[in-house]
């Protein structure tokens, strides 16, 4: 389609956008927890890829963790929001299903962490392990012809 010139004496305005549109979701109270949970997981997850950035000194995780947090943070507050609407902000039964389907998700989480920390850690001690052992390769080269019998 041709964008049309204005007609004489109209200002030459930029096409008008309709407005964005937006996404409705309903969720019944397990799938609200469910989905908290797992924005809560990858809010953790990119915390921990950010101090395994620092500590590596790779900057690259650190950015992805600030590109995406406010975004997730956003999609909290957009969660929050409904979940007052629907709840009123007291105590529910719908409010202890979220929590209850929150709970089993953040629950998942910390046993992931758990898992992936013993993965991690036996990685960085077999690393240090292999290390030890190159040091201690080239030092026993370089003590060859040292000896006492040499002369």
């Amino acid at each position: 389609m041709t964008q049309q010139p204005p007609p004489p004496g109209q200002p030459d305005l930029p096409p008008v956008q309709p407005p964005e549109r937006q996404y409705a979701l309903q969720l019944h109270p397990e799938g609200m927890g469910t989905l908290l949970g797992a924005i809560a997981w990858v809010l953790g997850a990119l915390a921990i890829m950010r101090d395994r950035g620092h500590a590596e000194g790779d900057e690259e995780l650190h950015e992805l963790q600030e590109s995406l947090e406010p975004r997730l943070e956003t999609l909290l507050n957009d969660l929050a929001m409904a979940r007052g609407a629907v709840e009123g902000g007291g105590e529910t039964d719908l409010g202890e299903r979220v929590e209850a389907a929150y709970t089993r998700v953040r629950e998942a989480f910390e046993r992931w962490i758990q898992l992936t920390a013993v993965d991690t850690a036996s990685v960085a001690i077999g690393q240090r392990l292999a290390e030890i052992a190159d040091e201690a390769e080239a030092g026993a080269g370089d003590d060859v012809g040292d000896g006492p019998d040499e002369a």
